[in-house]
């Protein structure tokens, strides 16, 4: 397979969703210096290719869904898209959260038998190809079995292999009253760290990450032959291999141990394989072979899950995370591209905390980057499954929030307030999109002091007013967090619309108040 062999770029193709009341553009890459002559609504457009071979052209907005046919020519070459669609076109990024497929969902044939009976209609999705490596001389990719994709009208022969957390978040914007077109762009790759979706010129501007990301892999495959990653490569699978056989194993002497439990006691699947030139995990990888594939698509919005493959490098996700959505905004020529970050759900197995160090970098960037908006899927997770296998949870809340009838996104904590009175410290925190706060089960606050001693706070009606959050204590905390770590058992407060409020941690400095 290669990219781009007709005149418009691959992800233009018949029953293309564009959307609705935007501008959009067309575009691929010809002949460097050829004029091109595009023929749509009954209007004609013309544009130059670089010296690259880039064209593109920008349309005006079409506030209706009108089957409509687009025709690109250039130096004798004609090329047509038809039966076009204009609605709410979604991007879907991240890691395999994202990328889990609904066929592999635990509510899978219930959709079926629903989408034969017609339930759910004019819903649609492109899969971006998962290209891990492309060949600069040429031009072939890897993996060599890659097929161009094409546009899906959603039906029961082929939902599985859509997103679930796209399905799921398109039937909430349908069941909202949405009645044009809704399309999901899927451009994900499991395994991945926020690092690989980034310019490689992006990251090498930042001091630090230039040496944890580019530094590392250039350090680690400089002076290696194709024999040598063939050799690292071959050893990793054996490993593999032996966990997979091990782990099948195991589950077939204990048939009623869930997954998550067997996984935890025979062990997780051995990541990352080595670094080689050619392999997707390697930095800014997939923003060269995945990311620029769609880089003439015009999105209503974005959502962004992923973090898992970082919580080893928990400390750089802080300048990955902003630095990924400038770079995602940058490559769409949308700076004010609104995005949903999506907070990563429970998992006990991270390193340290961080897990929570991760959901405390994307509740900040939510709250300090213009258009970003948190959806907190803390509530989702299973202990020892990195991979919950129920999305339907969490797509539904997804879609519910980017329907746009109520909240942006999930609570969280906006403003703290501290007093004090004789020997007692007060604390109300002001939680931002809640009127009602409320607890679901049984809930803790875990309290650090200056002494080094910890308490865990059970919380009841008292303790909530509205909108807030109200704690007092006999002595000044070091740090008050709620939920913050990789596990959490006791998740349980939630908005009005059953909403969870997203995980926080708070530090003081001892003074006189």
């Amino acid at each position: 397979m290669k990219l781009n062999q007709n005149l418009l770029a691959d992800i233009f193709q018949d029953g293309m969703v564009f959307p609705r009341n935007k501008d959009f553009k067309v575009g691929g890459y010809i002949e460097p210096k050829q004029k091109v002559e595009v023929s749509f609504n009954q209007h004609t457009y013309f544009a130059m290719s670089d010296e690259n071979g880039k064209w593109e052209i920008i349309l005006p907005a079409v506030n209706e869904d009108l089957v409509q046919e687009l025709t690109v020519k250039s130096n004798n070459k004609t090329q047509t898209i038809s039966n076009l669609k204009f609605g709410r076109v979604y991007l879907l990024g991240g890691q395999s959260n994202i990328e889990y497929r609904l066929k592999d969902e635990k509510h899978y044939q219930k959709m079926v038998s629903k989408l034969k009976e017609m339930k759910y209609s004019n819903l649609y999705y492109y899969n971006v190809p998962q290209v891990d490596y492309l060949d600069p001389k040429t031009g072939e990719v890897k993996p060599k079995d890659l097929q161009v994709e094409h546009w899906h009208h959603i039906n029961e022969n082929n939902a599985g292999m859509v997103s679930a957390i796209g399905f799921y978040m398109m039937l909430a914007l349908q069941e909202s009253g949405i009645q044009e077109p809704i399309a999901v762009v899927d451009c994900f790759k499991g395994g991945t760290s926020a690092s690989v979706w980034i310019k490689e010129a992006d990251l090498a501007r930042d001091a630090d990450l230039k040496d944890a990301f580019l530094g590392k892999y250039h350090e680690t495959i400089a002076g290696k032959s194709w024999e040598d990653f063939d050799r690292e490569t071959k050893a990793y699978n054996l490993t593999v291999e032996k966990h997979n056989r091990d782990l099948a194993k195991y589950l077939k002497m204990h048939p009623d141990t869930s997954l998550s439990t067997a996984k935890n006691i025979v062990g997780h699947t051995p990541w990352p394989p080595p670094y080689r030139p050619d392999l997707y995990t390697r930095p800014s990888g997939l923003n060269e072979t995945m990311l620029k594939q769609i880089e003439f698509g015009v999105f209503n919005q974005m959502v962004w899950y992923q973090g898992e493959n970082d919580t080893d490098r928990a400390k750089y996700y802080d300048k990955l995370l902003p630095l990924l959505i400038h770079t995602w905004r940058q490559t769409l020529h949308d700076p004010s591209l609104p995005v949903k970050l999506i907070q990563l759900p429970g998992y006990a197995n991270y390193p340290d905390n961080s897990g929570a160090e991760i959901r405390q970098t994307q509740l900040v960037v939510s709250r300090t980057v213009p258009q970003v908006d948190l959806v907190s899927f803390i509530d989702g997770g299973e202990e020892h499954n990195i991979h919950p296998t129920n999305k339907g949870t969490m797509g539904m809340r997804l879609g519910k929030i980017m329907a746009g009838d109520d909240y942006a996104g999930t609570p969280y904590v906006e403003k703290m307030d501290a007093s004090s009175e004789g020997t007692k410290f007060r604390f109300v925190f002001k939680i931002a999109r809640c009127q009602k706060l409320h607890l679901e089960k049984e809930t803790y606050l875990k309290v650090k002091y200056f002494d080094k001693k910890v308490e865990q706070i059970k919380l009841n009606a008292d303790n909530l007013q509205n909108n807030k959050l109200i704690l007092e204590l006999d002595d000044l905390p070091k740090e008050i967090s709620y939920a913050y770590e990789n596990y959490p058992h006791h998740i349980g407060l939630y908005n009005e619309l059953n909403y969870p409020l997203s995980p926080f941690r708070v530090g003081f400095i001892k003074k006189v108040m």
